[in-house]
């Protein structure tokens, strides 16, 4: 509780101060996508990223979603991505109140999309082969072995790629 008070106690003290308090502006990342809230243009902004080379990604400026249009005295201080949906939080200095921003996202790549239509397990021989298991953005055939009698199963091998046969390695 003393941390708690002396930390709020600081940054009361250098913010009458006139000291700035800035800090990097706020970062999630979905899917195949970063999303960046940007505070540096009037009404605030959300920034896109690709994940795999962050070069610039349009996707909101193109359904026009990416400005905020948030108040002079309004920042945008976090983000978070919840089923294709951007919730920004925001704060009031003039009110010191703090709201959320809703924006959706379904516009960007936020999801990876894999054919999981022919996926099926087997057990056969003691061995539960699941042929197609999504693993991050692979999809990977996973061979797991009977411990005993029991119907535990550990695992065994797996192969990449999605493969329907009972071989493994």
């Amino acid at each position: 509780m003393n941390k708690t008070l002396l930390t709020a106690l600081s940054a009361a003290l250098l913010s009458l101060s006139g000291i700035s308090l800035s800090h990097a502006e706020s970062v999630a990342v979905e899917g195949r996508a970063i999303f960046i809230v940007d505070n540096s243009v009037p009404g605030s902004q959300i920034l896109v990223k690709n994940l795999a080379n962050a070069a610039a990604n349009a996707c909101l400026i193109n359904a026009g979603t990416n400005l905020l249009g948030l108040g002079t005295d309004t920042t945008a201080t976090d983000i978070v991505i919840k089923n294709g949906t951007a919730v920004i939080t925001t704060y009031n200095a003039t009110l010191f109140a703090t709201d959320v921003k809703l924006v959706d996202v379904t516009s960007c790549p936020i999801t990876s999309v894999v054919d999981l239509s022919a996926c099926y397990a087997t057990v056969h021989d003691g061995k539960l082969t699941v042929p197609c298991l999504q693993y991050d953005d692979d999809v990977i055939s996973v061979v797991l072995g009977q411990r005993g009698k029991s119907m535990n199963f550990e695992f065994e091998s797996y192969k990449p790629g999605k493969g329907h046969g009972h071989d493994h390695d």
